[in-house]
Formats: C-alpha cells, sequence, structure tokens
C-alpha cells in the first residue's frame, strides 16, 4: 500500500485523538458512578426499634460491650464494631470509640442517622 492509498483508507485513524479522556472526564465518570450506588436516609424508626437500639446502647454504656452499629453516611449504609462512650440527651447523639484505650479514636454520630445497633 502506498502513502496515498494509506491516507485515504485510515480506518479510523481521523478520531483516534478523541479517544483520550481527560483527569476531569475520569474524575466525574466515577463520581457519577459512585452516585449511582448511593441510597437515601431511611425512613422514622418505629417505637419499637428505638426501644431495643435504646437497650442495646445503654447496656453497652454501663459494661463496656463491643457493639455493631449500622448508620448512614452521605448515602452509605456504614457498620461499626465499635464501644459506646457517651450518649447525648440533649443533642440526640451517640458517641463510639474504635477501642476500649483512652486514646482510642472518638466520633459522634446523630441519632436519626442510626439505623441498628446490635451486641456482638
Amino acid at each position: 500500500m502506498n502513502k496515498k492509498d494509506m491516507y485515504i483508507w485510515r480506518d479510523n485513524l481521523l478520531w483516534e485523538g478523541m479517544r483520550m479522556m481527560l483527569p476531569e472526564h475520569k474524575e466525574k465518570l466515577i463520581q457519577q458512578e459512585k452516585d449511582d450506588w448511593k441510597v437515601e436516609l431511611h425512613g422514622e424508626l418505629d417505637d419499637d426499634q428505638w426501644h431495643e437500639i435504646g437497650l442495646v446502647v445503654i447496656d453497652a454504656l454501663k459494661h463496656t460491650l463491643l457493639v455493631k452499629v449500622t448508620y448512614w453516611d452521605d448515602g452509605f449504609y456504614i457498620d461499626r464494631d465499635c464501644y459506646i462512650y457517651k450518649v447525648d440527651h440533649e443533642n440526640k447523639r451517640v458517641r463510639i470509640e474504635y477501642g476500649p484505650e483512652i486514646d482510642s479514636i472518638r466520633e459522634w454520630i446523630d441519632m436519626r442517622v442510626i439505623y441498628d445497633v446490635q451486641r456482638i
């Protein structure tokens, strides 16, 4: 094949440069795929569920028991194995810690996003 035939034939070479993907496009596609997996916050739990969660939380707080807390965070449900460190009734939130040590990591979780608390 001579040079002139190659120029005319060129298969799809004219648009080969368009296959390039900018980093911004890649980030947007990854973010869009991640957003597709997100779920909405569950509805209000009924009184029986809150009563059961309350029993487990108070028991874990008094006896330093390991529990599994399932809560909603930014579109995803997260399961954490942790200890209950403190319950704030005024602001309706629970402070959990990831170990019984004094310098362990602690974080606050709002009660409205808690879905389930189970003993381990």
